[in-house]
C-alpha cells in the first residue's frame, strides 16, 4: 500500500499549527531558477560535476507558482 504524504499532512495540519485556527490545507509548488552552469564539451564526467556544484549552489529567485486548483482566490 502507498500513502501520499500530502494525505497524511492534510489529516494531521490541525497538530502541525497546534494553538491555531486552521482555515484551509492548499498543496502548492514553487519553482526557482537554478545558477547551474556547466560545460559539457569541457567535462568527462558530467554526472561527477553536477554532484559537486549541487551542494554549493543557492536558491534562485522564484519563477513559478503552482497552486492546487481547490484553493480560493483570497488565499
Amino acid at each position: 500500500s502507498f500513502v501520499f504524504l500530502s494525505s497524511i499532512l492534510h489529516e494531521f495540519v490541525h497538530e502541525l499549527f497546534a494553538g491555531m485556527k486552521v482555515l484551509g490545507c492548499y498543496q502548492f509548488r514553487v519553482t526557482r531558477n537554478s545558477d547551474l552552469f556547466v560545460d559539457e564539451e569541457e567535462v568527462k564526467n558530467l554526472r561527477a560535476k553536477i554532484q559537486g556544484e549541487l551542494p554549493q549552489r543557492h536558491f534562485g529567485d522564484a519563477v513559478r507558482l503552482e497552486v492546487a486548483n481547490s484553493c480560493s482566490e483570497a488565499m
